[in-house]
């Protein structure tokens, strides 16, 4: 029994009914029961099979043709789960052209049997892998691709090791940096004390995953890697896949999936012509893509009493009295090119060859497009929603005939969000609509009342950036540092300016460190720089090295030379000598413990100079100096103090090369911003009302008042209690929201 006719199947099966016909075996062709009724289904039915007419038809709203409008999915498959619920005799056939969950969901919702529809979708944690594994066969290393591998709820890879390796590399984007290998030699070491305890930790085999993985040869991306180096990567997958299948219980089918497209792809890497023993990154990734395909997944399981349901047009082939063709939607993703030029195809046919053409594909197509309108006898509803899954859709090519032949469209469309649905419906139970009070969002309260106030007490220990929070945005301190929550680090990778002052900072430690270097030229910092640029942006800064990155590239190198050099020609005017880089600094703020890193701290005589780095904010750190909000200067000055005068201090602006300070005492080159006003007394001052805010600051936690600094609730703030003298001795507060906050989603939840 044939559904398609003859003559549209493709070259293969004609050939194979034929050599069946010889053998004498009866091939009939399905045929669609004629539609004799004049309803408004029939009508339709009609004119798609070539019955035009030269005047536009008229529906007569019979309900035989319904058209469900929405705004999105969901809405629809609520609003006919109820639908069905409450009308246990409508029970059509559907057709779902995707493996679509949403209608599926609806109906258990509604106590409805469920269909058990697969959910086939290409993100599964497993066969993202599939596609990610080739990254560890190139250089310059991905470090996106790296980063998603490891961040993978399943992988290959120890959970902690890949844990570790994300958490590092989401700072410094590379592989092979000091920093990770000593992290991953740490952990090795304490595992290996674990395993003495507990022998199911098999050390050796979590160790051979690791170094198959990230200690492999890599090759030039814009080479060729020889086939006998990627064909092991599948083959190791595979068997991988399979173990966890089997280590799992057998219910993770996903599994096999990976393993069966892993073995396709190495049969085919197999397969390969034997002249052929070397790929590119374009040919591996062809090949990848030829074999990725969804993981179809069984969330519910099929129920008694269930919807029939199919999900392509074509495998609708008998007759079914009522259909739902779900999101009738056009989703066929089916283009047809020629595959073979004309010249070709004439060879081919003089050889007795032929191929399909596209215009026979395109033919079938059309052909199927009209099977599930054609075998509906009764009644038939599509549902054409504006989104799905929050993306806008365009309607079925189908509609477009309905449209232009039919003149009052409107009498067979339901608006569900305009519930323009009873009279069309009229025979039908219909769900209700329930108006829902408007709630207009609130905004968060100026403090949180805490009732255990023991637990606000002071720390022992502060950083500048903790102590910062505290004085001016406490609820994140709180957060942070009484409640733990942390915004993960793995989440994506360093934003590129910070990434950029990374790089240059770890480039101008090492530099400074060199013995001699204030006495180098111009040509040897340049040729220091170039020799060590390569390896540190393999290792920290991968992501400039990947294709297309190149001006960023060059534009970075240029930059840090020009800095690397404006700053040694500052230092050498000046008569300062390099006394520390990255110096560890520690001390006392009020009574308690305060510990910070200064980037640069040069010497000249019994004078100290601080140098804070920074890749960019030449504007933002004027305005700071401007407005005594050099906080962390100060705080570094102080503790460097040691009962001498107070230290000088500067910001380095590296993309621009220029060093900024309140006055040009340090730096003849510098730009000052107060350079008629006393630097030690402006110190002081500063320091003077930080401990007052935090003296403030604390008796507010001491009180159970936690203060959320937002804009708004700037005009509900108590600070009116205070007079103008007492507000005088602390720091001026911000107006608005504090930048970068990872809790401005949580404040806003507050009421």
């Amino acid at each position: 029994m044939l559904n398609e006719p003859f003559e549209l199947l493709p070259p293969q099966f004609q050939h194979l009914f034929n050599a069946l016909k010889t053998q004498e075996i009866p091939i009939e062709q399905l045929v669609v029961e004629q539609d004799k009724k004049t309803s408004d289904l029939a009508k339709f039915k009609a004119i798609l099979q070539d019955k035009k007419t030269t005047e536009k038809l008229n529906f007569q709203g019979d309900a035989s043709l319904i058209i469900v409008r929405s705004k999105r999915e969901t809405e629809a498959a609520t609003y006919l789960a109820q639908l069905f619920r409450l009308n246990p005799a409508l029970r059509p056939a559907c057709l779902i052209p995707e493996k679509n969950r949403v209608l599926d969901m609806a109906l258990t919702y509604e106590g409805l049997p469920s269909m058990g529809i697969l959910s086939a979708s290409l993100a599964r944690p497993t066969l993202q892998i599939l596609k990610l594994v080739s990254a560890f066969l190139w250089n310059p290393v991905d470090p996106y691709k790296i980063m998603e591998f490891v961040s993978l709820a399943v992988k290959p890879l120890h959970p902690e090791l890949a844990y570790l390796i994300a958490e590092e590399m989401a700072q410094a984007p590379g592989l092979n940096s000091d920093r990770l290998n000593a992290l991953i030699y740490n952990f090795f070491l304490h595992l290996e004390e674990k395993a003495r305890g507990n022998k199911q930790i098999k050390v050796k085999a979590i160790r051979k995953e690791y170094e198959f993985w990230f200690k492999r040869k890599r090759y030039n991306i814009e080479e060729q890697v020889p086939k006998y180096e990627v064909i092991p990567i599948f083959k190791h997958l595979a068997r991988w896949a399979l173990k966890q299948f089997e280590d799992s219980g057998s219910k993770d089918n996903s599994l096999l999936v990976l393993n069966s497209q892993a073995q396709k792809i190495e049969g085919l890497l197999l397969a390969l012509p034997e002249e052929e023993t070397h790929l590119t990154a374009l040919q591996l990734e062809r090949i990848v893509r030829t074999i990725y395909e969804p993981a179809p997944v069984r969330f519910s399981e099929i129920e008694v009493g269930h919807l029939p349901y199919v999900h392509h047009p074509s495998a609708l082939v008998n007759s079914v009295e009522d259909l739902l063709w779900w999101n009738f939607l056009d989703i066929e993703m089916e283009h047809h090119f020629a595959r073979w030029y004309p010249h070709e195809m004439v060879y081919l046919n003089a050889n007795h060859i032929f191929p399909e053409t596209p215009q026979k594909q395109n033919e079938r197509l059309l052909w199927r497009r009209l099977r599930p309108i054609l075998h509906t006898q009764n009644r038939l509803i599509l549902v054409i929603p504006e989104k799905v899954d929050g993306t806008e859709m365009q309607a079925h090519p189908l509609l477009g005939d309905l449209l232009a032949n039919f003149a009052n469209p409107e009498k067979i469309i339901c608006y569900i969000d305009k519930k323009q649905t009873q009279e069309l419906l009229h025979e039908f139970n219909q769900p209700t609509y329930q108006e829902l009070a408007f709630k207009k969002l609130g905004q968060p309260p100026p403090y949180l009342k805490v009732k255990h106030v023991e637990r606000l007490e002071a720390r022992e220990e502060e950083s500048f950036s903790s102590l910062n929070s505290l004085l001016y945005y406490p609820y994140q301190w709180v957060f942070r540092h009484k409640i733990k929550l942390r915004k993960s680090s793995i989440l994506s990778v360093v934003p590129e300016r910070r990434l950029m002052g990374n790089l240059a900072h770890h480039l101008f430690e090492r530099l400074f460190k060199e013995e001699g270097v204030l006495e180098w030229t111009k040509e040897q910092v340049q040729t220091w720089i170039n020799q060590r640029m390569p390896r540190l942006l393999e290792q920290e800064g991968a992501i400039l090295l990947l294709y297309g990155r190149e001006p960023d590239r060059v534009n970075f190198e240029n930059t840090v030379n020009y800095a690397v050099w404006a700053l040694l020609s500052i230092i050498r005017a000046n008569n300062w000598e390099i006394k520390a880089v990255e110096e560890r600094l520690e001390g006392k703020f009020k009574e308690v413990g305060l510990k910070g890193v200064a980037d640069l701290v040069l010497k000249r005589g019994e004078e100290i100079a601080i140098v804070d780095l920074k890749w960019s904010g030449t504007a933002f750190r004027k305005r700071t100096l401007k407005n005594k909000e050099d906080l962390q200067l100060i705080l570094y000055a102080n503790l460097l103090k040691n009962g001498g005068d107070w230290a000088h201090t500067a910001y380095f602006i590296i993309d621009s090369g220029k060093m900024i300070a309140r006055n040009q005492d340090a730096f003849r080159e510098a730009e000052a911003i107060m350079p008629d006003d006393d630097y030690k007394a402006i110190n002081a001052e500063i320091l003077g009302k930080m401990k007052a805010t935090y003296d403030w600051r604390l008796a507010q936690l001491q009180e159970g008042r936690i203060e959320i600094r937002t804009e708004h609730t700037l005009e509900d703030m108590e600070d009116q209690g205070m007079t103008l003298e007492e507000l005088d001795e602390l720091l001026v507060m911000p107006e608005g929201n504090a930048k970068f906050d990872d809790y401005s989603g949580l404040v806003n939840l507050v009421e």
